[in-house]
């Protein structure tokens, strides 16, 4: 580590997970000299003389090396503000405001990567029951539905015919929510996710519970570290910079029905540690490299 003091503030969700952020304050304080947990609802926007304050309990936020936003669409209108000021400010942050406004869309994300040639699993965007089910004919069953407000796995539907199709649609319309409509890609209740700190990816297998074709941990699914297959990390680099990132997580499902071998599923903002299989891993090596970039700064 270099000599020179550098410091960092975590911005974190205002339902920030208490275990998750104990490890990454604790790999954070290992690498930086002075460091500041914020969660975001305690954090107000300041102009004083045409330039704007982050200030949290009297410190200008703004006065930091570094910030590492951690928050999702729940956070979303002051999400927007903060990450506005921070991407017109000289604090170094490794995600931008394009990535969570792109990130948090789950029909936006994946158009913009097929914009790019990444491979991406087909996806519609509707809010009309009608449209929907004209989309299913299109996509054939079973087709995945996800809400356009949905997290860690809740909000995600897998479909399996018309009848079932339109029980859900009957009840969401009642909401006027958003849904992006997928075609659905056998993964056998696993999926990748490839962690990506810049050019360096770390690559986890996730495995759902039993019974359960969402592979996510929250709802307890397994992970463990893999070798990635080089050209599915390197679409995961890829990704990370088209949406605006230097930090954050792209899932992937393996397949044959597409020539690359997989496709991208979404792309993760603030993506969790899975602690329970992997330890301070994640948190670790997202701390060095925020140091690493700040070094580079000089």
């Amino acid at each position: 580590m270099s000599d020179s003091k550098k410091s960092l503030v975590v911005i974190a969700s205002s339902h920030y997970n208490k275990k998750n952020n104990k490890v990454l304050i604790e790999e954070a304080e290992k690498v930086f000299e002075k460091f500041l947990f914020a969660p975001i609802n305690k954090i107000s926007i300041v102009e004083e003389k045409g330039k704007p304050k982050l200030l949290f309990r009297g410190q200008n936020l703004l006065e930091f090396d570094a910030c590492y936003p951690r928050f999702g669409s729940r956070d979303h209108f002051m999400g927007e503000a903060v990450l506005s000021i921070l991407d017109r400010s000289p604090v170094y942050t490794p995600v931008s405001l394009r990535g969570f406004q792109l990130s948090n869309h789950k029909y936006y994300s994946i158009k913009k990567l097929a914009e790019e040639k990444l491979p991406t699993v087909l996806t519609a965007l509707s809010i009309s029951p009608l449209v929907v089910e004209k989309i299913s004919r299109e996509f054939s069953f079973p087709l995945v539905l996800k809400l356009i407000s949905g997290f860690a796995g809740k909000g995600v539907m897998r479909v399996e015919n018309g009848a079932q199709l339109k029980s859900i649609l009957d009840t969401v319309h009642l909401f006027e929510e958003y849904i992006a409509t997928q075609k659905y890609v056998e993964g056998h209740s696993s999926d990748v996710r490839c962690y990506v700190f810049g050019e360096k990816v770390l690559t986890v297998k996730r495995v759902g519970a039993k019974g359960d074709w969402r592979a996510n941990i929250s709802r307890g699914g397994t992970a463990k570290i893999i070798r990635g297959p080089k050209a599915m990390q390197e679409a995961a680099v890829r990704a990370a910079k088209t949406l605006g990132f230097e930090i954050c997580a792209v899932d992937f499902i393996q397949t044959k029905a597409v020539k690359e071998g997989f496709v991208i599923i979404e792309a993760n903002f603030q993506p969790g540690p899975f602690r329970k299989f992997l330890g301070n891993r994640v948190p670790m090596e997202m701390m060095q490299y925020i140091r690493s970039r700040l070094e580079k700064k000089k």
